[in-house]
């Protein structure tokens, strides 16, 4: 009786044993099965990246409106309502990315400040529009290019006006460059002059 107990209590362990390691190879090779593999980044993916840049507050903080830039793509200027979080989108363009300067003497903080100034969108004094500088799309300068286009007949760059009233975009085309004075936009438009009568 007492090697027919030793018997099955060995016979029980081995059972054991067994159940145990075939349940964990179950579990591993289950595992195995649902973990997906993860690819490789490529620079297609890079490319893809956005990056929020130049972001301005309105007069009134009623509004924010930032420059949504492409590492290499078409870009945007997203306009939103901070009350009601409604948000608008106008097309930016492609502007493409720019090495930084090869001098050593160089002040990178002046070169990058130069460039956030070209995507920067700006709110006008009495908070009613966005302006913006527009830039072709990337495949409009790609097609040119591939046409062999003259400097003269590339795409142009465009002014980009938001109206905060209604959403609504104006782009004026063929704008070479675009500047606005800080203080010129604070100034009100009409000077009002009172006159006493003699």
């Amino acid at each position: 009786m007492k090697s027919f107990a030793r018997v099955s209590r060995q016979g029980a362990s081995l059972i054991c044993t067994v159940a145990l390691l075939a349940t964990s190879f179950a579990y591993s090779f289950g595992q195995q099965q649902t973990v997906p593999t993860k690819r490789p980044l490529t620079h297609q993916d890079y490319d893809s990246w956005h990056s929020i840049q130049a972001p301005q507050i309105s007069r009134d903080g009623k509004f924010v409106a930032y420059a949504f830039m492409a590492q290499d793509g078409d870009s945007e200027i997203v306009v939103r309502n901070v009350a009601t979080g409604a948000e608008g989108r106008a097309p930016r363009g492609y502007h493409p990315p720019v090495p930084p300067p090869d001098d050593p003497g160089a002040n990178i903080g002046e070169f990058q400040a130069t460039q956030a100034r070209l995507t920067r969108p700006v709110f006008t004094a009495d908070n009613r529009f966005v302006i913006f500088s527009a830039e072709p799309t990337k495949a409009e300068v790609a097609k040119a290019k591939k046409e062999k286009k003259k400097a003269e007949d590339m795409p142009k760059n465009a002014l980009g006006i938001i109206d905060l009233s209604n959403g609504q975009v104006t782009r004026v085309e063929r704008v070479k460059s675009i500047c606005w004075n800080r203080k010129a936009l604070a100034r009100p438009r009409r000077k009002v002059r009172a006159e006493t009568p003699p």
